[in-house]
């Protein structure tokens, strides 16, 4: 048995309204938009009917309602990205949670307050957020949101960089910065706590707003999803806004007062929920330290494995069809880096680039161009022969067969040369290229470090 804690407390209709509709948003946006960062939701999103139901949704709502001509990309990546689909997404969310609002305010208009649906809402986004937060944290931690600068970006030139790779090499270059980041990020851990949760929304409102401030000054692809999340820190703050302005604006003494939660009178219940939440908790935690530590090891271990072809190739012969093309020619491969920690790519003449996979056990290059258009790709690919693990992990070979992508085979026929052979549409290609002698730790970027005296500005 439950006993409501002040339970004679009266809500105006403006604050019943704005919370009815808080509560029905925010509880669609974690389980339909956290198909990445929570470990029970993502199950049900990939190997459960979470996203063929979403996908018949966004579908929907793009295709027949608002008569979107283009393709519709999933987001099979698991990004919180401003891919058209989460738009939808969003706009359905919203449309919902407005038309529930409606519904919910006419049947229950005469209840007086909300203090019992208040605390359970605001304990399931004190605990979305922490978590949430956490595993961001993480990846600062662990260094795998942010990698370390290599052959790619060091050799491109500033002024050729998106805004958003411009920001990744910023944040790739300090591991100590990253720290910094995780540990700002791991202070939302305070709000599982309801004692300190108005402290949690604080620090967590400070750090969104920086993520929120860099996504949109450097066009990063999510916005949406770290503003949605700092309106929730803000919902949570929102109980004790009044006192704190009146603390730092009137000098007037305050005192903040925890969350009340709802008393439960016979013992086992109150031990269930203490259980209950050390597990949930426990749970949370290790399997996202355990998901970091595995990632980041993958991810080691790949790089380790290209580490004998890793570089910066000079295209020295390129031959089309028996034919050498010039230097000149813009069809014609100037440089091949492979083994990069962000990006693997083909440079053309100018600033013209495509991006590739390299599958050294394989030894074959796949040549997939720009992300959008591959995602594009991929997405037609799943509209037509669905969705499956099948499909998945033959996607390369299916877009090879339908000549959507490229791939070559790859040779080092000795340490520095590599040598590629393969087809572009119909054309056959052999190139031949040269690995050129450069060592990541010799740029001046990441030769020169910390220093407590300078003398004069290094700005060189």
């Amino acid at each position: 048995m439950v006993k409501k804690s002040n339970p004679s407390s009266f809500w105006k209709r403006y604050q019943k309204i704005p919370f009815r509709f808080a509560t029905l948003f925010f509880v669609l946006f974690i389980i339909f938009m956290d198909w990445s960062v929570n470990p029970i939701l993502s199950k049900l999103y990939y190997y459960g009917p979470l996203s063929t139901l979403l996908d018949h949704v966004v579908s929907w709502v793009g295709k027949d309602l608002l008569k979107i001509p283009h393709t519709i990309i999933s987001p099979y990546d698991g990004e919180h990205n401003d891919r058209t689909y989460v738009y939808l997404l969003y706009f359905a969310i919203f449309s919902v949670a407005v038309l529930g609002t409606i519904v919910w305010s006419w049947l229950d208009r005469k209840r007086q307050n909300y203090q019992v649906l208040y605390y359970w809402l605001t304990a399931l986004m004190r605990y979305y957020l922490a978590f949430t937060m956490f595993l961001f944290a993480l990846y600062k931690f662990f260094k795998v949101q942010f990698p370390d600068l290599g052959y790619y970006s060091l050799t491109t030139r500033v002024g050729d960089m998106s805004p958003m790779h411009l920001a990744w090499a910023f944040f790739g270059y300090s591991y100590e910065y990253n720290v910094f980041m995780g540990i700002a990020e791991s202070a939302s851990l305070l709000l599982l706590f309801r004692r300190t949760t108005t402290l949690g929304a604080i620090i967590t409102m400070g750090t969104l707003a920086n993520v929120i401030a860099i996504n949109y000054s450097y066009d990063v692809h999510a916005k949406l999803y770290p503003t949605a999340l700092f309106i929730m820190a803000l919902f949570l703050f929102l109980k004790d806004a009044k006192s704190i302005i009146r603390f730092f604006l009137v000098g007037q003494a305050i005192a903040l007062s925890a969350i009340k939660a709802p008393v439960f009178q016979k013992p086992w219940m109150r031990i269930s929920k203490a259980v209950l939440k050390a597990i949930v908790i426990g749970y949370f935690l290790f399997f996202s330290v355990h998901g970091s530590i595995e990632y980041r090891k993958r991810t080691e271990e790949r790089l380790q494995a290209k580490s004998e072809y890793s570089g910066l190739y000079d295209v020295e012969a390129f031959v089309v069809n028996k034919d050498t093309l010039s230097v000149e020619d813009p069809m014609r491969w100037q440089q091949l880096i492979i083994g990069d920690g962000i990006l693997e790519a083909i440079r053309f003449k100018g600033d013209s680039v495509t991006f590739i996979k390299v599958q050294v056990d394989k030894k074959k290059l796949i040549i997939y161009g720009d992300p959008p258009d591959y995602a594009e790709k991929t997405q037609e690919v799943y509209n037509e022969l669905g969705i499956a693990d099948s499909i998945y992990y033959s996607m390369d070979s299916i877009l090879i067969a339908r000549q959507k992508i490229d791939r070559f085979q790859f040779e080092l026929s000795d340490l520095n040369t590599l040598t590629l052979m393969g087809m572009i549409k119909n054309d056959s290609i052999y190139i031949h290229a040269k690995r050129r002698h450069l060592d990541v730790n010799e740029f001046r970027l990441l030769k020169r470090r910390f220093h407590w005296i300078n003398e004069a500005s290094y700005f060189y």
